[in-house]
């Protein structure tokens, strides 16, 4: 009965749009849609999204793995350089980018659709202007992390290899903006074709340039940076020559325009930039703060918990695609709705994914204690290993954790929708480094010394309590005047 009853009323719902399915979730009041067709719906469109942010974040692994081969020293140069590079460059791109899910696809949803494109040029012009102090960073970076290290050698491999990815960053910027431009449409797949070509060719630049041509670190850092290029390139060429329905969305080149009314998409940019930098860092932060972890109650440290916790981190890391995708649905879907004025529609989809992430999140913790087991009977050559007793001890808090991540996830995404990304990036902020972060360090390497038992807890209990307090502001929130705010950005925008 659940499954066929309506989800929305008929003057409200939206469905499927385009025989082909290319543009999943546009907005048809007129339609009627059940719990069914939703669940199917945004099933299909995460799906290509989890693909997609994989194959990305797949990009720093194929790095690590081919350095891995040339020595150790190369490889821990380039851990520090990638590390650097997620901090100080992809994490602040990435959550400015994600004003888009906000601004296009509430435009959209408007019926503004030439507007979506404007938001986009400027977009891309903003984050090539931030990329300019990031990119001084970099070119400054072996000064700088010779500073911050003791081994100057390795400052010095790490900031080569940030300095040639400097090379990738205008493909990564302009990827980033067209796979949105194309999300806020209900295109989730065209994105995954261009990563599905440029991942192999990735790996063989990576064969040439490494060891065939002997580049070591600078090689590496350079298939990494022209396989983003590419990426860029091939998303243009595939949005010009196979999807001519996006078309409508592009206002062509508007040089004066585009230099317009910044203020909208800066004020939802800032702190979309705050939560992903703050949440990337604290992950940053913990991973390096699990070297001080004492192994087996003996010794300072011992490399025991830091292989144990780099174990931990990927399964983690590898599982949160899963929300973290279907929150990017759920953000251009809601966005639609707020941008059509739908207020009623937008909370009843909004009940919807509220169950969705929750059966999500049960999935995930699954997934996260057979992942982890599986790494760390493959990852580790001895069957009775320490990393092994430490990983298979810590997977049912790292399991626990997936839940309220999950959590987390569902209410980002439709803060995204409703333009009040601020509250998650400040609220993130503020919990991660004032109850989640604290706690898991005391809980990791003070008093009570429970080492990544008490590392995992701390980062749990904070995300529960960042879970809760959203869901409480989301619940105070006025919806209608999310639609007034839309329609006023709209105006100054166009």
């Amino acid at each position: 009965m659940l499954e066929t009853s309506p989800l929305l009323e008929p003057d409200r719902a939206w469905s499927e749009h385009g025989d082909d399915g290319s543009n999943g979730g546009i907005i048809h009041p007129e339609q009627d849609t059940t719990w069914k067709t939703e669940t199917r719906i945004m099933i299909a469109n995460t799906v290509p999204l989890v693909l997609t942010y994989l194959l990305q974040y797949f990009y720093s692994l194929i790095i690590v793995l081919v350095v891995g081969h040339i020595g150790e020293d190369e490889l821990a140069a380039v851990s520090l350089g990638v590390t650097t590079m997620n901090i100080v460059g992809f994490a602040i791109f990435e959550g400015i980018a994600t004003s888009l899910d906000t601004l296009c696809a509430q435009a959209f949803g408007s019926g503004n659709l030439k507007v979506v494109g404007l938001h986009v040029q400027r977009m891309i012009l903003l984050l090539l202007l931030v990329a300019c102090p990031v990119g001084m960073l970099w070119l400054c970076s072996p000064w700088i992390l010779a500073r911050m290290i003791p081994q100057p050698q390795l400052a010095i491999v790490a900031g080569t290899f940030l300095r040639t990815s400097l090379i990738g960053v205008p493909g990564y910027v302009v990827f980033e903006a067209g796979k949105r431009f194309l999300q806020s449409q209900g295109n989730f797949t065209a994105s995954l074709v261009v990563l599905l070509i440029c991942t192999p060719i990735n790996l063989v630049l990576n064969w040439v340039l490494v060891f065939k041509l002997d580049l070591g670190v600078t090689g590496s850092a350079l298939a990494a940076a022209l396989s983003n290029d590419l990426r860029a390139i091939l998303l243009i060429l595939y949005i010009a020559l196979y999807l001519p329905d996006t078309h409508q969305c592009w206002p062509g080149l508007l040089p004066k325009t585009i230099l317009q009314n910044w203020m909208p998409m800066i004020r939802l940019s800032v702190p979309g930039a705050v939560m992903t930098l703050g949440e990337w860092f604290a992950f940053e932060l913990l991973n390096f703060s699990a070297a001080y972890i004492k192994a087996g109650g003996s010794a300072f440290t011992g490399s025991g918990p830091l292989a144990a916790q780099a174990i931990l981190s990927t399964t983690s890391v590898l599982v949160w695609h899963i929300p973290f995708s279907g929150s990017v649905v759920a953000s251009t879907k809601i966005g639609h709705l707020i941008g059509r004025g739908s207020v009623d529609a937008a909370k009843t989809i909004s009940k919807f994914y509220a169950t969705f992430f929750s059966g999500t999140a049960l999935f995930d913790m699954i997934l996260a204690l057979t992942a982890g087991s599986l790494i760390a009977r493959f990852g580790t050559a001895d069957p009775s290993s320490e990393v092994r007793d430490l990983v298979m001890g810590t997977l049912p808090l790292v399991a626990v954790f997936q839940i309220f991540d999950a959590a987390v996830c569902c209410i980002h995404g439709i803060m995204r929708g409703l333009g009040r990304q601020a509250i998650g990036g400040w609220a993130t902020f503020a919990v991660n480094y004032c109850i989640g972060v604290p706690l898991a360090l005391v809980l990791s390497l003070g008093p009570p010394m429970l080492g990544l038992v008490g590392l995992w807890s701390g980062l749990s209990i904070g995300m529960a309590v960042l879970a809760s307090v959203q869901a409480i502001v989301l619940g105070i929130i006025d919806w209608e005047k999310c639609v007034l705010d839309a329609r006023k950005r709209e105006e100054r925008c166009d």
